[in-house]
């Protein structure tokens, strides 16, 4: 069960890599600075070793260490598209970019090619595009 890459042509890419931008510059208020993975600077790699440094002072000074890890598989897929919609509003984004995220992510359409064959084309009624 592999999750399809979108193809957009070159506008849209354009286009989607500012909305990208202001996203992120919104979103960056409120997301917590423990958030690593998605952000500048925030990698997987930066957050396990902010782990470690907080596991060994930790140890250091005789502290319990609890820890959970999640792996949300396929998060991106299973996203609901009005509950993303509800908190985009929630958050202070206006009705009309609320509507343009609405018109971008839904009554999309699908197909899957394989060297020379091609699927049926079917719609999407949760997630949201990889790769574009």
């Amino acid at each position: 069960n592999y999750r399809g890459i979108t193809s957009l042509c070159a506008p849209s890419k354009v286009f989607e890599t500012i909305v990208c931008k202001a996203l992120m510059n919104c979103c960056s208020r409120i997301i917590s600075a423990k958030q690593h993975g998605f952000f500048p600077k925030r990698s997987v790699t930066t957050n396990l070793l902010e782990f470690v440094s907080t596991v060994h002072s930790s140890f250091a000074k005789g502290h319990q260490i609890d820890a959970i890890y999640t792996d949300l598989k396929s998060a991106f897929d299973r996203v609901n598209i009005q509950i993303l919609l509800a908190k985009l509003q929630r958050l202070g984004f206006s009705a009309s970019i609320a509507q343009w995220f609405e018109s971008y992510l839904t009554n999309r359409f699908y197909h899957v090619k394989f060297d020379n064959a091609v699927s049926r084309t079917f719609g999407s009624t949760s997630g949201v595009p990889q790769g574009s």
